[in-house]
């Protein structure tokens, strides 16, 4: 008896993204976003700290104002935050910022947002209290909550 191959039905696309990190001069970053997109992948997604923490030699751009630079230099790739920490900034912020990039790239943001890392440097140059992993996910409801509104 013959075997019966397996049918594998795909409902949903994959969709492919790369993550670029901002510590290279400002226009070889949009270079690499725009290769990206040219390339067909479906997103470029972009750090969330204030200092390059991995302990490169380069500058480091801030999220929100690259994630909108970036959307009027690209005409069909997706934009995605990765992940957007809620240790960094106040939920009104966070949802104003979130706001004006989704319009600007004409709807093209895919916000990821995380509790953050106890390691980043970020919290301690801004002041901002470094929360425990408990308190973090605690902090976690309240903040979409807020940002939801």
């Amino acid at each position: 008896m013959p075997r019966r191959q397996a049918r594998t039905t795909v409902t949903h696309p994959l969709r492919f993204s790369v993550l670029v990190l901002p510590n290279v001069p400002w226009a070889e970053l949009l270079r690499r976003c725009r290769q990206v997109e040219a390339l067909g992948f479906d997103t470029v997604g972009l750090a969330d700290h204030l200092v390059d923490w991995a302990g490169g030699k380069g500058p480091w751009f801030e999220l929100w104002s690259q994630l909108a630079a970036i959307a009027q230099a690209t005409s069909r790739i997706r934009l995605a935050t990765l992940v957007a920490q809620i240790p960094l900034r106040n939920p009104a912020m966070f949802a104003l910022q979130a706001l004006t990039a989704d319009h600007i790239s004409g709807g093209r943001l895919d916000v990821g947002l995380g509790t953050g890392l106890e390691i980043d440097p970020s919290y301690r140059m801004m002041g901002a209290d470094n929360w425990s992993a408990k308190e973090r996910v605690a902090r976690f409801g309240e903040y979409v909550e807020i940002a939801s509104r």
